[in-house]
């Protein structure tokens, strides 16, 4: 019984003296880590998911997506930006932190102009200008942090119960597993999701700006979303609204940034053409 329960306190020892060392990471973590993650993340990508060979549609991403570009302040304006299509139904698009912007053949489907593909990349810089991602993983890593205690707190009760087979010690180690496999459900879907969604509003604060400030009619913003709206009703929601606020919190929202929107529109001379 000694040596079985030897093995459990070991186990739960190892979670405490993680803890505090996954603590600091999480007050270390830099966005330049960030950074080198995304560009890593971009090579699986580019690597692993087909290029589009669509002219029309790689060539009108390319503009919508530079000229957005040209607005945005020093020093996300000089990123060496990296714009693709990619060869994939999902309607969804990514800019991640490195300046990799990638948009799924997909998405034209639900953006069926160059204005509504405005609102989708605005959005999408936004994430990137206002460093969501960088705050996101630092939540992450407080969040992990979090669920490795509970886990060992709970582990270690149970630890100290006695064992006296080695059916004992398995099933003493499944109900650990499975603790600490619902910790990692509840960080990932349940913590993170309202922090998630005030990232979101802010995106689409800033990205309705964007678009307008690069000569898009931010009006497509508010048609891109009653479309995403009719497919809500459906129940077939693109991957892009899929963990956002819900169409109608996100059209009243965006109401709300029009007016402004449109007279920053209405103050450029020479609007963009992307059409191929």
């Amino acid at each position: 019984m000694i040596r079985l329960n030897k093995q459990l306190s070991i186990f739960t020892l190892t979670l405490f003296f993680l803890v505090p060392i996954t603590s600091n990471a999480a007050l270390l973590v830099s966005e330049r880590e960030i950074q080198v993650e995304s560009e890593k993340q971009w090579e699986q990508m580019v690597n692993s998911i087909p290029i589009s060979r669509d002219l029309k549609k790689r060539t009108m991403v390319r503009c919508v997506a530079k000229n957005i570009i040209r607005q945005l302040d020093e020093p996300f304006r000089s990123f060496d930006w990296d714009i693709e299509v990619f060869q994939d139904p999902t309607a969804n698009a990514v800019v991640l932190p490195a300046g990799k912007i990638g948009v799924n053949t997909g998405l034209f489907d639900i953006a069926t102009n160059q204005d509504e593909l405005a609102a989708v990349i605005g959005h999408e810089i936004a994430h990137v200008t206002e460093k969501h991602s960088y705050e996101r993983a630092k939540r992450s890593m407080r969040t992990q942090v979090g669920a490795m205690i509970g886990t060992a707190v709970v582990a270690s009760k149970i630890a100290s119960k006695p064992i006296y087979t080695q059916s004992d010690l398995y099933e003493t180690q499944n109900k650990i597993n499975a603790i600490n496999t619902m910790s990692n459900v509840m960080a990932t879907y349940g913590l993170n999701l309202p922090y998630a969604r005030e990232q979101e509003t802010d995106a689409d604060k800033r990205g309705i700006i964007f678009m307008a400030e690069a000569g898009f009619n931010p009006i497509a913003s508010m048609s891109l979303w009653k479309k995403m709206k009719e497919k809500d009703k459906e129940q077939r929601i693109p991957e892009f609204a899929s963990t956002h606020p819900s169409s109608t919190s996100r059209i009243n929202g965006l109401a709300s940034q029009l007016a402004d929107a449109l007279m920053l529109y209405n103050q450029v001379d020479k609007k963009p053409n992307c059409s191929y």
